[in-house]
């Protein structure tokens, strides 16, 4: 069996669709860095939707996240380099959620499950990801925006991940994300898609019911 794991919201306590669920990891930025938070958000992640803020264009390959990174900076006040703050964001934004690590660390044992990741994320973060955070570890591939050039929430994301992997009709992987919209483009996909609110979504799932 094929299991995805989303990363933010999921794998990974920070941004959720769910207000009450998020974890932001900037709050002390503004001591710690010297820069104006609210001014460095809303240049950066926007107002609006995740798939209209500026991060996108990085998110979707067409953007380096440094480039966006030395163009806003210096509108907050921040004096410093472009790789502090990279490190500081990855470094901060980088807390597995230990009930849900666990489960994967489990699954990852087993040989009748492959694991995957299905993540939205600009290079330079799924670098860190895969690598520093060595994810690698217990996950036999990761899927992000920036590598397939496409948002989560086109339906060529999923459908790009079946044909790379040969993922037949009636397959049906299982995949845990946070965000409802992605949700309902996976399953259009074929995908069975669970919506997780917290991590008693993944680790009650009636599929995973005698592998963990």
């Amino acid at each position: 069996m094929k299991v995805f794991f989303d990363v933010d919201g999921v794998l990974i306590d920070g941004w959720h669709e769910n207000p009450a669920r998020r974890r932001p990891w900037d709050t002390t930025m503004a001591e710690d860095l010297g820069l104006d938070v609210p001014l460095f958000r809303e240049l950066v992640f926007g107002l609006g939707s995740t798939f209209t803020a500026p991060l996108h264009d990085c998110a979707k390959g067409e953007r380096d996240l440094k480039h966006l990174l030395a163009e806003v900076l210096p509108r907050t006040g921040y004096k410093g380099s472009v790789d502090t703050v990279v490190r500081y964001w990855f470094e901060k934004d980088a807390n597995l959620n230990s009930i849900v690590f666990d489960a994967v660390k489990r699954l990852s044992t087993r040989p009748d499950v492959s694991l995957y990741l299905a993540t939205g994320q600009e290079h330079h973060r799924a670098a860190y990801l895969w690598n520093d955070l060595d994810l690698k570890a217990v996950f036999k591939d990761i899927f992000y925006s920036a590598k397939l050039k496409l948002l989560k929430n086109d339906p060529a994301f999923f459908e790009t991940i079946n044909r790379t992997l040969g993922i037949a009709p009636g397959e049906r992987p299982l995949f845990f994300d946070d965000h409802s919209e992605v949700v309902r483009t996976a399953r259009a996909a074929g995908w069975d898609a669970q919506l997780v609110d917290t991590p008693a979504d993944i680790v009650n799932h009636p599929r995973l019911k005698g592998l963990l």
